[in-house]
């Protein structure tokens, strides 16, 4: 099980997501998914976002296009179970997953 991440541009998204992924992704430890970053800023960009709102995840690097068409919200989340997605949500909805 994986949780997905995804915020195209780090620079551009929504702190009030960053805000609530907290604790989200505790959950989706805790319920045995590991949860990973994508996005198309570089890892110094990731690094700051990820300390500044303690998100302890590793981001990794692909094209912007590519993520928006995964998710148009920034951030947003994927749940995934062997590669597919069983869940996908904005930011605003992450109260909604169903780990």
């Amino acid at each position: 099980n994986l949780m997905m991440v995804v915020a195209y541009d780090l620079a551009k998204s929504d702190p009030e997501g960053f805000n609530k992924l907290a604790g989200v992704i505790d959950q989706a430890r805790e319920s045995g998914y590991s949860v990973i970053g994508m996005s198309a800023s570089s890892p110094e960009m990731a690094k700051q976002v990820s300390d500044k709102y303690r998100l302890g995840i590793p981001f990794y690097f692909t094209d912007e296009t590519t993520l928006k068409t995964i998710v148009r919200s920034n951030p947003g989340v994927l749940l995934l179970n062997k590669g597919t997605i069983k869940d996908k949500k904005h930011f605003n909805d992450l109260d909604e997953l169903a780990y």
